[in-house]
This record gives structure tokens, sequence and C-alpha cells, in this order.
């Protein structure tokens, strides 16, 4: 079921009435991972305070769960306090289903949720944090980790997605691409397109590459910074290309969005 479809049935439920939702993005990490499930409750403007996770129906039609921060009217912002235009609120999350685990969201946890909130707004907009994030970011993908991160993962499996793999690979773009989730879902849901993905020694999705059905219009190709500088991004090209080829499409074009190597 597409985000726009989940929007339109929690919207249609009575206040009172609950259901599970998937998230994907990152706006809300760590509180929040991509992939996780969010049981909503259908209420009103009147039943949200600061601190709860809220979620709203967007202008385009898909949800977003973020902190309220300010009430008449509802104000929402990501976890590092970006702040949300106006949305139509829907309901509030009172349980989170992630790896495997279950827990509450009891209204205790507000002001947990807002100190959260307010430090990761501190830490966002220090010139020193930032400073100090790029530099981790810069090691963490150095030739200097290299060894270290290739043993981690173990060989590398390159092969177009199988049927069964389309949820994996968005909430992997959820958490790497969020902005290309939108687009990229319903094109899964109907088959179209080809997607390879890129897969350590555990299963786990650490790339990905999509092209356009028949077109030499490669959309994406995201690699995971712990196997960037791994060789993935090249043998996603050429897996992609030689899948294409097998398909009697035309040569792959260079990827317009092209974060890692």
């Amino acid at each position: 079921m597409t985000s726009g479809a989940m929007g339109q049935l929690l919207r249609q439920l009575p206040e009172g009435g609950t259901l599970w939702v998937r998230g994907l993005g990152r706006s809300m990490w760590p509180l929040l991972r991509s992939g996780d499930s969010l049981q909503v409750l259908r209420c009103a403007a009147e039943a949200v305070a600061p601190g709860d996770v809220a979620v709203l129906l967007r202008a385009d039609g898909g949800l977003t769960a973020h902190l309220v921060t300010g009430t008449s009217p509802v104000r929402t912002a990501s976890l590092l306090g970006k702040e949300d235009p106006s949305a139509e609120l829907l309901g509030r999350v009172i349980r989170v289903r992630t790896r495997g685990m279950e827990w509450p969201v009891p209204v205790l946890t507000r002001p947990l949720f807002r100190a959260a909130q307010r430090l990761g707004t501190t830490a966002f907009r220090s010139p020193v944090l930032r400073a100090a994030r790029h530099l981790a970011r810069e090691w963490g993908t150095s030739a200097w980790t290299r060894p270290g991160r290739a043993r981690w993962l173990g060989a590398l499996t390159v092969r177009p997605l199988r049927p069964g793999e389309e949820e994996a690979l968005l909430v992997f773009a959820g958490h790497h691409l969020p902005h290309a989730v939108a687009e990229l879902g319903p094109a899964l849901a109907r088959g179209a397109g080809l997607a390879v993905g890129a897969f350590d020694a555990r299963g786990r999705l650490r790339g990905f590459t999509y092209a356009e059905e028949g077109s030499a219009r490669v959309r994406w190709r995201v690699v995971a910074p712990v196997a960037r500088g791994l060789g993935v991004d090249g043998a996603l090209a050429r897996e992609l290309a030689r899948e294409a080829r097998a398909r009697g499409w035309e040569a792959p074009s260079p990827p317009l969005h092209r974060p890692g190597g």
C-alpha cells in the first residue's frame, strides 16, 4: 500500500481508532529508524501536546511523523528542529515496533522527546559539532578504515532485486535517500524499472541503483557510507548494464543522483 493510500485510510478512521503504518525516512533518527512500524491513534488537535510524535498528512498525500513543538495551531518539526509547513493532523504515535521489539510511547515521554529535540537542534546548529560530524564521516569512509569495513561486511553480492525485496530497498532508501521514496515506492509496486542491489555477507542491503524501464536513464545510485570506497559503485553500474543488455534495453546513462561510491 502506498503512503498516499495509507494516509487516506488513516484519515477515514474514527477518533480513537488505531492503525499501524510503516515509517520511511531519517528525520527522527535515532528515536525512529527508517522501516519502523508506528501505531497511530486517530485524534483531534486538542489531544496532542508538545513532545508527542504527531502523524501529519502532507499536501502531496504523503505522511510525516514529527514532534509537536506547539499547539493552537499545532506546529511540528523534525528531531533536528526543521519546522514543517502546515499539514493536516491525523493522530499521534502510541507504540513503535523496531528490530523485533515493541515499546509504548506514553505521554510521560513528552519531556524526554522535547529535550532530545532541543539537544539535536543545538548539535545541528553548532559549527564546532558540525565540523566534528564532518570529520567523523570523512574518517569513517577513508582509506584508513577500508580494510576493517571490508572484513566486517564480508563478501559483497551485487545482483538484481528479487520479488519480496522491495520493502528492504524502500527502508534503505528511506534512510539514505528520503526524497526518492515517494517516487520509488509506486514504481517498485508496479514492478517497473530495474533495481540492482549490493548485499553484504549477512544479506543486508548496502547500496542500490535503479534505472527507468526500457530507457537509458539511471534514476538513482546510492551506496551506504560503510561500503564506500570498496568498489560497490562500479559493481552496481556494471551489473545494471549487464542486466539492461540482457533485457534488450539501451545502455544506462550516468545516474541523476549518486551519493557515495
